[in-house]
């Protein structure tokens, strides 16, 4: 029996005497490793370079541990989730919190499984600033700066309260206040309601932007910041609810925004250093775009509070003789920052004769100040009537409102005449709109009165006025008619006037779709 060669004893090793070279590592071929040539890279006719020191395979020094802390971080966020849904008593999808970045189908997807758990209470619970927004509905990146974009395309018009650039600075700010996610919900709620695309969104985001507001209302009993965004996020929802739901709620957030108003002081942001209020200088508004932004929001919560004693017949909230706020600016030197020129006082404004500021917002703050009086000359009348007749003053502010009325229906129908305005623009129809619903609100004042001055001459002519204005607005809600849905529903002096004046036209001048309004 022969014995075992030394070979098959013991493996054969691989004769490698080097590393190999660049080329045939790259086109991973067994390379011989001879010097300073090897034969693959010397039949191929090409230069054999050997590097001595090769990059390591595999990943890259530390990506493995940050790969550990990704890890680490989503384990702590799902167990404080877990921990959430314990301590509230509610149960859920971990897939349903899932922010997808496929944009709105993915995250229309996610959302459903929130729907149902929308209703919670948050205030209910001493919750502190920084504590975390439960209940709101995920958003995509890509849906979030959809929405951001819409907003300033469609809705901004209606409540022009904010400016763009500032806006977009803390959008993606993951630790933005409350008030500032507040408000971020309430925009993208008016957003979706003018999109016939996402308006399945409108219900869930509303729902979320309550909640929100709940959990804000608790913690701004303790605290003394000054949230102008909180004061935003009221008016903005207000301006949804009065279209979309019912007019007692939006009443309801209205009313809470114009309290705020009240305690910011925002009715007097341009007094003197010596007279001007205490949050406005612990804010630092050095900045001329936060300090229009402000007032901005004070001439919103102003045109609301008027509208809504037009349309409620209310006491009014606002004084206008206390006003010491400007006028706001123009929308174009507001979103640019170029406010240089300063604007003027209400209470000069109102007496110029001529045209009405170019600005749009200003145009509106005086036709809302003029329906405010007549709202105020009704209540007065009413009152005394009550109480001991109606007197010569009466009959002063009567003839004194008229000729402001008629002075300004003049001009508006002038500039902007209803016959030239097809297709026409909401921008234009509105002034005519509130201007001559107005003046038929005015005249119809004297219906208060006894019976014994039919034969006024002054009552004639209010009669007659009213029937012009009757016939203007006739031919203004046949244009508002003609528009889109969208365009209209959230524009909230337009559905007000129309339902307010519809009540007050002839049975064949009526039409159908302005029914009795929702309380």
């Amino acid at each position: 029996m022969s014995s075992p060669s030394p070979s098959s004893e013991q493996p054969q090793s691989r004769n490698r005497p080097g590393s190999a070279c660049t080329e045939c590592r790259r086109r991973k071929m067994r390379c011989d490793g001879k010097h300073p040539q090897c034969n693959n890279c010397s039949n191929a006719g090409i230069i054999c370079v050997f590097n001595p020191q090769p990059s390591r395979r595999g990943p890259k020094k530390g990506h493995l541990k940050s790969l550990q802390v990704r890890i680490d971080i989503n384990k702590n966020s799902y167990e404080v989730a877990n921990l959430e849904n314990t301590l509230f008593g509610r149960t859920q999808d971990p897939l349903s919190t899932e922010i997808s970045t496929d944009g709105d189908a993915t995250a229309q997807s996610a959302m459903h499984g929130w729907e149902s758990q929308l209703n919670i209470p948050l205030n209910e619970f001493n919750i502190p600033a920084g504590a975390p927004k439960l209940g709101t509905v995920p958003i995509s990146d890509l849906l979030h700066a959809e929405l951001d974009q819409l907003y300033f395309d469609r809705a901004h018009i209606f409540v022009p309260i904010l400016n763009a650039r500032r806006y977009l600075s803390w959008t993606r700010d993951d630790s933005k206040s409350i008030s500032r996610t507040c408000l971020q919900y309430a925009m993208w709620t008016l957003t979706t309601s003018k999109s016939a695309q996402l308006e399945h969104l409108c219900e869930p985001l509303y729902q979320s932007a309550r909640e929100l507001l709940g959990c804000l209302q608790v913690t701004a009993e303790n605290s003394n910041i000054d949230r102008i965004e909180h004061v935003q996020a009221l008016l903005i929802l207000a301006i949804y609810e009065f279209t979309h739901h019912t007019f007692q709620r939006g009443w309801m957030s209205a009313g809470q925004g114009i309290r705020l108003v009240q305690l910011m002081n925002l009715h007097k942001i341009d007094l003197n250093k010596e007279g001007r209020a205490g949050p406005d200088e612990a804010s630092g508004l050095d900045d001329p775009v936060c300090t229009e932004e402000r007032r901005r929001v004070f001439w919103m919560a102003y045109i609301l509070d008027r509208l809504i004693s037009l349309r409620h017949e209310s006491p009014l909230t606002f004084d206008e003789r206390v006003i010491a706020t400007r006028l706001p600016a123009r929308e174009e030197a507001f979103q640019t920052g170029q406010l240089n020129q300063m604007t003027g006082f209400l209470s000069k404004a109102i007496t110029e004769d001529g045209p009405l500021p170019k600005a749009e917002l200003s145009e509106m703050v005086i036709l809302a100040t003029l329906c405010g009086r007549t709202v105020l000359h009704r209540q007065q009348a009413a009152a005394e009537q009550a109480d001991c007749g109606i007197s010569n003053s009466f009959w002063e502010r009567h003839r004194r409102l008229d000729a402001i009325l008629v002075k300004k229906g003049l001009v508006i129908s002038t500039l902007q005449p209803v016959a030239t305005m097809m297709p026409a623009e909401l921008a234009s129809l509105i002034p005519n709109l509130m201007i001559q619903s107005a003046l038929l609100y005015h005249c119809t004042t004297l219906q208060l009165l006894a019976d014994g001055i039919e034969s006024s001459e002054m009552v004639l002519q209010c009669r007659q006025r009213a029937i012009l204005a009757a016939q203007e607005i006739i031919q203004l809600t046949e244009a508002v008619l003609q528009l889109n849905y969208f365009e209209v529903i959230g524009q909230v002096p337009c559905v007000w006037l129309l339902e307010l004046t519809h009540d007050r036209l002839p049975h064949s001048h009526r039409f159908p779709c302005f029914s009795a309004p929702k309380y």
